[in-house]
């Protein structure tokens, strides 16, 4: 006869009870010298465990069964606090590099040698003593960046902008204060995530690759200017721009990128009409970075006789300090590839083309544009409200890596292993002449 299993009886739980109660069992045993099954039962602990536990067999602060950690909890920490603090600096490390690493720790401290590295199930126990790490994907940060966005070029560029707004008293008046930013699209758009049964699901695209250039402009009022498109070609035609939002405008370009005399055009043509009116009283503040199509001898003098204020951003700094960056051109991005996946999936057949990602992007841009938005973005900036304290202060921490000597805390979390080793030799490649911080910081730039 086969045995059946009674399912209406429950399992017992395993360990049914707390650390707490075994280290006070513990506890009074020491000092008390009470009976050792009279404590477990009081307890609710295991009577052998905690025999096992007082007679040194298993190790008092051994939360759970099996063998212990290889590395102590202090050699833990000091690991721990190593990966966060390279993680704050921009140089977070990946599960393979994280195992590689332990692995050249254990060996240093005779716990492994070379020839038998740790595993991935080394990795996931690891993490799961340490629920304050996590997995996340870092955000892209190219190094001229890293190296420009110093506190003292912030704090220079806050300076310059308090000075021109209490110049021109402009610094409650957020009609006058403007950002103009440059996106590129692509006819082949990124598809977003999808549900699906499939390991690898597959999403259509238009295949061949063109880019679009799209100028935007909004205020700190929360209003935007309506967009300029520059397509790749050479010869405009109106069917381009056919789908649009009211007021959108565009031109060509060989590349589809814009340049010197698309940006004048821009500003002279498009955005002027735009603004509101000017005096040399009471002028107009237009934000935007100094890429070298933006700048030119002839658009200078034509703003200061219309009473425009050019202001240049610091170089390699709009990730942090140009409004559009930080809060509207993020989400134009995205909505514009929900928008295309879902023109593919509408219209089967169809490709996006120069012809018809007018309409795709002008949805996007006005979604993205939204007054919230605009508001939100000058306010994270500190441009309005003025605020010389809205970027926080945390990405110095980038800049810790291009300091002419190491910082002590990271000496002292480094000379117990060899991870110094390794990581000096990134810090020396760094510190060549190529990557050496300049003594004078990027400057903004008033025009």
């Amino acid at each position: 006869m086969w045995k059946v299993r009674d399912t209406t009886i429950s399992k017992t739980k395993y360990r049914c009870y707390s650390p707490t109660q075994m280290v006070n069992a513990l506890l009074k045993v020491r000092e008390t010298g009470a009976p050792i099954k009279t404590t477990a039962r009081q307890y609710g602990v295991p009577e052998a465990l905690l025999r096992h536990k007082l007679s040194g067999r298993v190790d008092p602060e051994a939360t759970r069964s099996g063998p212990s950690p290889m590395f102590s909890q202090e050699k833990e920490a000091h690991f721990v606090e190593h990966l966060k603090f390279m993680s704050l600096c921009g140089y977070g490390y990946s599960r393979s590099e994280v195992v590689e690493i332990a692995t050249e720790y254990a060996v240093c401290l005779n716990k492994r040698t070379r020839d038998q590295p740790l595993s991935f199930q080394w990795y996931t126990n690891f993490m799961s003593r340490w629920p304050e790490l996590n997995i996340l994907k870092p955000l892209g940060l190219q190094i001229q960046r890293a190296k420009a966005t110093t506190e003292e070029c912030v704090s220079n560029y806050y300076q310059d902008l308090q000075s021109i707004l209490h110049k021109y008293n402009i610094i409650n008046k957020p009609e006058r204060i403007y950002n103009i930013d440059e996106k590129g699209l692509s006819t082949c758009h990124k598809p977003p995530a999808v549900v699906t049964g499939s390991s690898k699901p597959q999403a259509v695209t238009s295949g061949s690759r063109q880019t679009v250039t799209v100028i935007g402009c909004g205020y700190a009022l929360g209003h935007s200017v309506p967009p300029f498109f520059v397509f790749p070609g050479t010869r405009m035609r109106q069917e381009l721009l056919e789908g649009g939002c009211p007021g959108v405008n565009g031109d060509v370009t060989e590349s589809g990128w814009s340049n010197s005399v698309i940006f004048r055009k821009y500003v002279e043509d498009h955005l002027l009409k735009y603004l509101p009116e000017r005096s040399i009283d009471n002028p107009v503040l237009l934000l935007y970075d100094g890429h070298r199509s933006h700048i030119n001898i002839n658009l200078i003098n034509w703003a200061r006789s219309e009473n425009l204020i050019l202001f240049i951003l610091p170089a390699h700094t709009s990730h942090d300090l140009q409004p559009l960056d930080i809060g509207c051109f993020g989400p134009f991005e995205r909505i514009f590839n929900k928008v295309s996946h879902k023109f593919m999936r509408d219209n089967c057949g169809q490709v996006i083309t120069r012809y018809n990602i007018c309409q795709l992007g002008c949805t996007a841009y006005l979604k993205a544009m939204s007054p919230d938005n605009l508001i939100s973005s000058f306010r994270k900036a500190g441009i309005f409200p003025f605020n010389p304290d809205a970027v926080n202060p945390k990405f110095s921490n980038h800049l810790r890596l291009y300091k002419n000597k190491l910082t002590s805390e990271l000496t002292v979390l480094l000379n117990h292993y060899p991870l110094h080793q390794r990581v000096c030799l990134t810090f020396s490649d760094l510190k060549r002449p190529q990557y050496e911080v300049r003594s004078h910081p990027p400057k903004s730039v008033v025009i």
